[in-house]
């Protein structure tokens, strides 16, 4: 072909297609039929990531301020704790560094179930007399005639539970 008859060629081409731009009702249909099937497969899964995080944050949270409480029990001496009352929890400081009586605020108590919506304290083991853990200067976890023992906090949302796992020596265990 020569030149001006394969210009011609593609220039007829070119106003052939013109006008039929776009998708068809069909192919649309399809698209919107694909995303439906594939946001509906999907949805309990993202439902499922979002609880799982909601108690990984929780459990975080709840951990770190068990470590703060040792902290400041090796920091300052005495015995601190961590009191847990449903679904709150504050850091209190013993009166005395021998046993556990008329303790002090040391934080504000905070709420769990607002912070992380649908996280409860569903269990707190092992015989914790003031409902958590408390540490001794040495950052031993004991219990309230500081006496050396272990505690276990379970936290859960709808199906899902993890275990905060408080060591005789005061080391804190994430699940």
């Amino acid at each position: 072909m020569t030149r001006k008859c394969l210009e011609f060629h593609q220039a007829s081409q070119i106003s052939r297609n013109r006008g039929r731009g776009g998708f068809s009702a069909v192919e649309m249909l399809v698209v919107m039929a694909v995303l439906a099937i594939l946001a509906t497969v999907s949805l309990p899964i993202f439902a499922a990531t979002i609880k799982n995080a909601r108690l990984s944050g929780a459990v975080r949270q709840l951990a770190g301020d068990i470590r703060s409480a040792r902290s400041l029990a090796v920091s300052k001496g005495g015995l601190y704790g961590v009191y847990t009352l449903g679904n709150t929890y504050r850091i209190e400081k013993s009166a005395t560094d021998t046993t556990w009586s008329s303790p002090t605020n040391i934080t504000n108590w905070q709420n769990l179930s607002t912070q992380f919506v649908g996280v409860t304290i569903q269990n707190v083991g092992n015989g914790a007399p003031i409902g958590g853990p408390i540490f001794n200067a040495m950052g031993a976890s004991v219990d309230s005639a500081n006496i050396v023992r272990s505690v276990n906090i379970t936290l859960a949302d709808a199906s899902v539970t993890k275990i905060i796992q408080v060591s005789p020596a005061g080391n804190v265990k994430l699940p």
